[in-house]
């Protein structure tokens, strides 16, 4: 035959971080001595254990072997009924091998826990705060969020103010704390609040923060004024006192010996202009006789020379490599999204090739880029003119912005087709999840060239 089993008690329940225990016994229905091996299947098999795992029983003889469940306090283990079963394998009859099943009921478990980043901020109109609020429990959990001071002198504003988070997620709410009254100058002035966190079936968990509310004028603002003032009242007494008399006498003596120097050269200039008009006046009558005769003689009639024209020099633009015009050609902007998974290797990084298809005749220009990191990710993002294997042009750290604009019309960045345009992430710490998302938009155009384009160095 082989092995029979008898499970008294076959659903149990049992509290995460606790344990419970069932007894299955097994009796040797052959003809021989024969060994039975004892294990557990099912998805609770990681946290059950059996002991013992191996008997040896005579025929007729059986034994009772204890099944512990032990499920850890953590979002690992679901809440719920888990089906299971205990299988006894017999050595000597293979077939006779049999499953005894039954099925262990968690129990459920709430632990939401929340952290406000930073906890005191600052600011002359707004204050910034991220909450994350983490679900430590075995079950999806709904939250809704609230804040408020005591003096009611903050108004505050939710990107959203309830989320449903799975076990061992996270969500992230972006908060903006505004002072309802601002003033020009005094002492900065400390707001303290209080956010709380309402889960669904379970007790509030709550954390406390400043917004630290400062004077609407800088604190330089109004010494550089009166350093500005007293450097100005000083000017207009130098200028009046010691060079304005110096300037009207340097510019007198100046103005008399230009216009003697002019005087001199005028009656000079009409002397010689005097001269060479008589003599022109003679040139003019001698050719006007030599012409009538020989007109009589000829009967013909002369025109005169029209002026020339000049050509007008034709405008270059801006050049590239080779001297290329890369002043026109067609507008272009696009998006470059790029996603990495979380590392802990400063090293490593993803890389994608951005822009659009270009021949061998094109060049594009970058003049302005756009960096977006919605989620607040850390680590860097980087501009390549080829490989990743180049230096960098273009280097940024997440954490500096979420949305960054740079424009660099009078030195723009170029590629082409043998020097491409690629850009790599390297993501150090994702803001949701474990995957780092961000994007770079380029704005430029697309210009053609009447020769091929090599490698830009």
């Amino acid at each position: 035959m082989g092995a029979a089993t008898a499970l008294p008690v076959r659903d149990v329940r049992v509290e995460p971080g606790a344990t419970t225990t069932a007894t299955l016994m097994v009796r040797n229905t052959g003809q021989v001595v024969d060994q039975f091996t004892i294990d557990i299947v099912g998805n609770c098999a990681e946290w059950t254990h059996v002991e013992p795992k191996v008997v040896n029983l005579l025929p007729g003889a059986d034994v009772e072997v204890t099944v512990t469940f032990a499920p850890a306090r953590s979002p690992q283990v679901a809440a719920g009924i888990v089906p299971f079963g205990i299988r006894v394998l017999s050595r000597e009859d293979p077939p006779g091998s049999t499953v005894a099943e039954g099925s262990v009921d968690v129990a459920a478990f709430h632990d939401v826990q929340i952290e406000l980043v930073p906890r005191q901020s600052k600011g002359r109109r707004r204050g910034k705060h991220q909450l994350a609020v983490d679900n430590n429990g075995n079950q999806p959990v709904s939250v809704q969020v609230t804040a408020a001071d005591e003096e009611e002198a903050l108004d505050f504003a939710f990107d959203h103010d309830a989320a449903s988070i799975e076990p061992g997620a996270a969500a992230f709410i972006r908060i903006v704390a505004r002072p309802e009254k601002r003033f020009f100058k005094g002492a900065d002035r400390q707001h303290p609040f209080v956010v709380t966190v309402v889960p669904t079936n379970a007790e509030p968990v709550a954390t406390r923060g400043t917004m630290t509310q400062r004077q609407l004028l800088p604190a330089w603002l109004i010494p550089a004024i009166a350093i500005l003032a007293a450097l100005a009242i000083a000017a207009v007494i130098l200028y009046e006192t010691l060079l304005k008399p110096k300037i009207d006498s340097q510019a007198q003596d100046a103005a008399i010996k230009a216009a003697s120097k002019a005087n001199k050269s005028l009656a000079s200039k009409a002397d010689s202009a005097a001269s060479k008009a008589d003599a022109a006046a003679g040139a003019a009558s001698n050719a006007s006789s030599v012409a009538s005769v020989a007109a009589s003689k000829a009967g013909v009639t002369s025109s005169k020379p029209g002026p020339s024209s000049t050509p007008k020099p034709t405008p270059t633009g801006a050049t590239g490599p080779g001297g290329i015009d890369i002043s026109g050609g067609e507008a272009k902007s696009f998006v470059i999204p790029v996603s990495a998974t979380q590392t802990a290797n400063p090293n490593t990084l993803t890389t994608v090739d951005g822009g659009p298809t270009m021949n061998s005749k094109q060049i594009l220009v970058v003049t302005s880029i756009v960096w977006q990191n919605p989620n607040g990710d850390k680590g860097r993002m980087l501009i390549h003119r080829g490989p990743t294997s180049t230096p960098a042009l273009f280097t940024e750290g997440l954490l500096n912005w979420r949305d960054l604009d740079d424009h660099f019309e009078t030195s723009p960045m170029l590629f082409t087709k043998d020097s491409p345009l690629s850009v790599s992430l390297n993501c150090q710490k994702a803001g949701v999840g474990s995957t780092c998302h961000t994007a770079v938009t380029l704005v430029g155009r697309l210009v053609t060239a009447k020769k091929a384009v090599g490698a830009i160095s």
